[in-house]
């Protein structure tokens, strides 16, 4: 959707409202009136497709205890951490990041792990290889991803034209919780058969695939 500069004249205190609700939403002054306005026509612009689809996976995450959602979030991403019981006491950082592409919404899923510990790394580059692995046996589709030490990129197919943004909040989330879970499985010595096991149910559970 294009954009244009408009010339528009502004009470002083509306304008210091509106910068407020801006910083505490984490976006900036234009952003901020174009959604206002996008509301009152109930308009949904794609940043506001992208922001409703970014509530959902924050309603839910916020439900579940092993999560945690970071300051920093934005318009477009959503940062949340993961508590991991482990002897070298590592974090792990989520990041959904959604940009637009026409009026659809695209996006990836970053995966960032705390730790500078060779041991840790090199186990988990092992657990990557074992998820894309998992990833490639029982997915009908070809999965777009990058690895490096302590970061897995992974990019996420949003069906905007077969399923709505709280559907799509819902199938990110779930992508999170399976992950998450079958990392910690992992690190908790779970045969490689459990593992897949758990993958499978994991999948079974999902409505449809990103």
């Amino acid at each position: 959707m294009s954009k244009s500069v408009y010339s528009i004249v502004l009470n002083d205190a509306v304008v210091e409202a509106v910068d407020e609700m801006a910083y505490r939403l984490g976006t900036n002054r234009s952003n901020m009136i174009n959604r206002i306005l996008a509301e009152k026509v109930a308009y949904i612009t794609p940043e506001q497709h992208i922001r409703n689809i970014l509530d959902t996976v924050e309603d839910i995450i916020n439900g579940k205890d092993v999560f945690r959602i970071m300051a920093g979030s934005g318009d477009s991403s959503l940062m949340i951490k993961s508590s991991f019981k482990y002897k070298y006491n590592p974090s792990v950082k989520y990041s959904v990041v959604l940009n637009k592409n026409g009026n659809k919404a695209q996006g990836e899923l970053r995966v960032v792990f705390r730790t500078q510990n060779s041991i840790l790394l090199t186990e988990l580059d092992r657990f990557i290889d074992i998820w894309n692995a998992l990833e490639a046996k029982y997915l009908d589709f070809e999965t777009d991803y990058e690895k490096s030490a302590g970061k897995y990129v992974r990019i996420l197919n949003l069906p905007d034209e077969k399923y709505d943004e709280n559907q799509i909040g819902e199938l990110i989330s779930a992508y999170i919780t399976g992950f998450d879970k079958i990392m910690k499985m992992y690190f908790a010595g779970e045969s490689i058969e459990n593992i897949e096991n758990e993958y499978i149910n994991f999948y079974s559970r999902c409505s449809f695939k990103i």
